[in-house]
């Protein structure tokens, strides 16, 4: 299992974030929005910020789990409990 955070941010801007977060997982830089358009937390190139999202490819890179914080919320508790039995469920199958 792979876990990867992207934002607009410039990848210098992403490793100073990623440092003081202390962050053990990659964090990406999309400058050209082109993964925000793909997997929906951006409906125009222009757009300043991201939706908050997670998505959940399986091993083969299928599209199987979309989450937006409109659906589950963005809670420090709620979000991640959903997205863990949701992965747990994909991964005992």
């Amino acid at each position: 299992m792979q876990v990867i955070g992207c934002s607009f941010d410039t990848p210098a801007k992403n490793a100073k974030f990623k440092s003081h977060e202390k962050f053990k997982f990659a964090l990406w830089s999309d400058v050209e929005r082109e993964l925000a358009l793909y997997y929906g937390a951006a409906k125009k190139k222009s757009q300043s910020n991201a939706s908050r999202i997670t998505v959940i490819l399986d091993p083969a890179g299928t599209w199987r789990y979309w989450y937006s914080t409109f659906q589950i919320g963005f809670d420090m508790y709620n979000h991640p409990k959903t997205i863990l039995e949701d992965l747990t469920a994909l991964l005992s199958k």
